[in-house]
């Protein structure tokens, strides 16, 4: 009789598994250590380049303003807030510009770096184009922008426009009602349209119908108009003046309000309501 000795196969078992889980705990702990390896060699990466841009070789030594007429190259620098060890690599330019643009005399800015230890800012500013009465007297851009207060002593030659009541501003407020859009618009065609003829307005203010009220000075008459059809009613006050014969500062008050006529009041009547 033949027997078999050889051992039985055995399809599982507690040593099987156990050799199996070994292997993978070794897989395990090699990919642990190299991403040990790759962390360790980034961070010391990182804190490798924080030191080298954090070396006094590196610390912006000079910045320059160009475009400026209206504020101080230094007061811009000062706004932007950097201390002396900043270096050159680190600045965030699109922050800086943002800084810039805190100043209301501002209107664009930009910040550029130029290596190896400068930055240059470009700056475009407002220009004051009227004075705004309002609680107090403040000069404002032409883009509505309240610009500074004026002291009571200054005396600018810039025209005055005033608004329709008392009202509060602050230095840096964009003023963008449609009243004030329209008082500037109206401003500026005034203006443009009485260049040729010599005539400046010297105060316009905001009245409470829509309609607004220009001063020309002293000897001239207060012209009242409507925001709508500048052109038409100057030209119907040029044609007036042409068929009267009388020159403008004969006058004390020409109201253009109405659609088919000029009202004129010669200098020395009361003013009648129309």
């Amino acid at each position: 009789m033949i027997r078999d000795y050889r051992a039985p196969r055995f399809s599982g078992g507690q040593g099987a598994r156990r050799r199996e889980r070994f292997p993978r705990l070794a897989r395990l702990l090699k990919l642990f250590g190299v991403l040990l390896l790759l962390g360790g060699t980034t961070a010391g990466a990182w804190e490798g380049y924080r030191a080298v841009v954090h070396l006094p070789y590196f610390r912006v030594a000079e910045i320059q303003v160009e475009g400026n007429l209206q504020v101080a190259a230094q007061d811009i620098i000062a706004g932007l807030g950097l201390a002396a060890e900043t270096s050159i690599l680190e600045v965030d330019l699109r922050a800086l510009a943002r800084r810039v643009l805190e100043n209301p005399w501002i209107k664009e800015a930009s910040v550029r770096r130029r290596l190896p230890l400068s930055l240059t800012i470009r700056v475009v500013e407002r220009m004051p184009e009227a004075v705004f009465i309002a609680d107090r007297r403040y000069l404002l851009s032409a883009d509505g922008v309240i610009l500074s207060e004026l002291d009571p002593e200054e005396l600018p030659t810039l025209p005055t426009l005033r608004a329709a009541g008392p009202r509060r501003v602050s230095i840096g407020e964009r003023i963008l009602s449609s009243e004030m859009a329209q008082g500037l618009s109206v401003w500026r065609q005034f203006q443009l349209a009485n260049a040729l003829q010599g005539e400046r307005a010297h105060e316009m203010a905001m009245a409470g119908d829509g309609s607004y009220v220009v001063n020309l000075g002293q000897r001239m008459p207060v012209i009242r108009l409507r925001a709508q059809d500048m052109e038409g009613q100057l030209r119907r006050l040029g044609a007036a003046l042409s068929a009267s014969g009388q020159a403008l500062e004969r006058f004390a008050d020409v109201d253009l309000r109405f659609r088919d006529r000029v009202v004129f009041r010669p200098a020395g009547e009361a003013l009648a309501r129309p």
